[in-house]
C-alpha cells in the first residue's frame, strides 16, 4: 500500500533527496531562456546533454505554496520548451497540484508520483488522452483521512536510479505530446473518457465514510456468509449438501460435484470484481458447465462492462444490504 506523505518537513525532506539525486546525475549547468506560453524567462537549469529541469522552492505570497520543477529536452540553443511539471504543494495536500510523494508501507521507500495530468496548449493533450496512450500504471495512494488519489510512479526519491527513471516518464510526455501533433494519437471517444472518468472516481471518489462503511462489510463478511446460506435454504430448488472451504464462500455439493458457487465480496471496486471473476472460475471445476455461479455484492452499482463480463462467465449477480445487525440478500 501507498501512503501520501502529508506533512510539511517530510515533503521538505524527500524534496532535498530528489533535487540532489538529480543535480548528480544531470551536473550540467546554464542559465537559459524557458519558453511558455504566454510567457518566457530566464533562469538556471541543469542537465545532461538529453533532458533538463529546474526547480524553485515556493514563494511567501504564494496561495497554493509548492515546488515548482520543470523538465523537458535539451537543445544547444533556443529557447528551451517545459515537457511537464512536477511540482509538489508544501503547506497543502491540494491534488491541484500534479506531484506528490508517496511511501510504499511495506519496504519504506517514498517515491515520486504524478498525476497524469500533463497540459500544452494542444488540442488532445489531458490527463486521460495521456494515461490511455501511455499504458502507464495508475496506482491508489491513501492519506491520513482514508482518501485516496491515483498516481503514476515516476522515480524514488532517493537511489541511483532516481534520474534514469525521471528521464523515462519525461520521454513519455514528450513522446505523446510530439504524436498527438502529428495526428497519430485519436482522439478519445465518450465511452473511453467515461472509462477512464469512472476508474478515477472508484478510486478517488472513496471519502472517510465510504472507507468506514466498507470496512463495516469487512467486518461482517461471516454475517454475510451466514445470511446468504441461510437465503440459500429457504430458496433451496434441489437437494444438496452445503460446503465451504479456504477458497470458496458458499458452494452446493450434489453426489460429490459443485453444482452451485457463492463468492462473496466486501466492495464493488474494479479490482475485486475481477478478482471474483478469476476465483469462481479457478474454484468451479465441472466440466459439463452445470455449476452455477454467483458473485455476491454491496447493493449498488456494477460498470457496465464488468455485469458484461458476468454474463459471458455465466456469473449471476445477488447483492445486499446491511441494515443495524441485520444482513438482507437481494436478488436484483
Amino acid at each position: 500500500m501507498l501512503r501520501l506523505l502529508e506533512f510539511q518537513q517530510e515533503k521538505i525532506e524527500c524534496q532535498r533527496k530528489l533535487i540532489a539525486r538529480l543535480k548528480k546525475a544531470w551536473s550540467s549547468r546554464e542559465r537559459r531562456v524557458v519558453a511558455w506560453r504566454p510567457n518566457s524567462v530566464e533562469m538556471p537549469i541543469y542537465h545532461n546533454g538529453q533532458y533538463w529541469f529546474s526547480w524553485f522552492s515556493p514563494k511567501r505570497k504564494d496561495k497554493t505554496p509548492r515546488y515548482w520543477t520543470p523538465f523537458g529536452e535539451y537543445r544547444k540553443s533556443g529557447a528551451l520548451h517545459i515537457a511537464v511539471e512536477i511540482n509538489v504543494p508544501t503547506t497543502t495536500n491540494k491534488k491541484t497540484a500534479k506531484g506528490f510523494f508517496a511511501r510504499d508501507m511495506e519496504t519504506g521507500a517514498v517515491y515520486l508520483m504524478h498525476d497524469g495530468g500533463v497540459g500544452g496548449g494542444h488540442e488532445g493533450v489531458g490527463k486521460t488522452e495521456f494515461l490511455r496512450w501511455s499504458d502507464l500504471e495508475v496506482l491508489p495512494v491513501v492519506d491520513s483521512q482514508g482518501e485516496t488519489r491515483l498516481g503514476i510512479v515516476v522515480a524514488p526519491v532517493d537511489s541511483r536510479t532516481t534520474a534514469d527513471h525521471v528521464s523515462h516518464f519525461v520521454q513519455k510526455v514528450i513522446d505523446f505530446k510530439r504524436s498527438v501533433r502529428n495526428g497519430e494519437v485519436g482522439s478519445v471517444t465518450r465511452s473511453e473518457r467515461r472509462t477512464y472518468e469512472d476508474y478515477f472516481d472508484e478510486f478517488a471518489g472513496k471519502k472517510r465514510r465510504q472507507r468506514i462503511a466498507e470496512m463495516e462489510y469487512i467486518s461482517r463478511h461471516g454475517d454475510i456468509v451466514r445470511a446468504l446460506r441461510d437465503w440459500r435454504q429457504r430458496h433451496a430448488k434441489s437437494d444438496g449438501r452445503i460446503v465451504k472451504n479456504a477458497y470458496v464462500d458458499l458452494g452446493i455439493e450434489i453426489r460429490g460435484a459443485l453444482k452451485e458457487i457463492y463468492e462473496v465480496k466486501t466492495n464493488r471496486d474494479r479490482q475485486t470484481l475481477y478478482s471474483a471473476i478469476g476465483q469462481i472460475l479457478v474454484h468451479d471445476h465441472s466440466r459439463d458447465g452445470t455449476c452455477q455461479r454467483f458473485v455476491v455484492l454491496p447493493n449498488g452499482w456494477i460498470p457496465q462492462d464488468v455485469r458484461q463480463a458476468f454474463a459471458r462467465s455465466n456469473i449471476s449477480v445477488l447483492h445486499f444490504n446491511l441494515k443495524g445487525d441485520k444482513v438482507r440478500i437481494l436478488t436484483q
